[in-house]
């Protein structure tokens, strides 16, 4: 599995969209165990600056994350961003090996 950290922000468009916060996270874990089954769901967290939402995901592919993003867009982000995070000992492996 992979680890996913998404960044999202509030869609401006439609500020009447999100109705809670609590909401918006219940809704995401609904369709995250509905529709991305083999997914977890590390944390969410609300942020403070250029990003409304920062989501870690552990998901078998990129292209499920990239599912997972529009699933983010859906539910009323206006943009995302989406990192790869590799954990410290595995960079260190891929550093011994160079």
């Amino acid at each position: 599995m992979t680890t996913f950290v998404m960044l999202s922000k509030l869609s401006r468009h439609y500020p009447g969209e999100i109705k809670s916060l609590a909401e918006l996270n219940q809704a995401l874990n609904r369709h995250l165990k509905e529709d991305f089954p083999n997914v977890k769901h590390v944390a969410s967290y609300v942020l403070l600056g250029e990003y409304d939402f920062l989501h870690i995901l552990e998901a078998p592919d990129a292209t499920l994350a990239a599912r997972i993003a529009l699933l983010l867009h859906s539910l009323g982000m206006g943009s995302t961003q989406t990192l790869t995070a590799i954990p410290f000992e595995e960079f260190y492996d891929v550093m011994e090996e160079t």
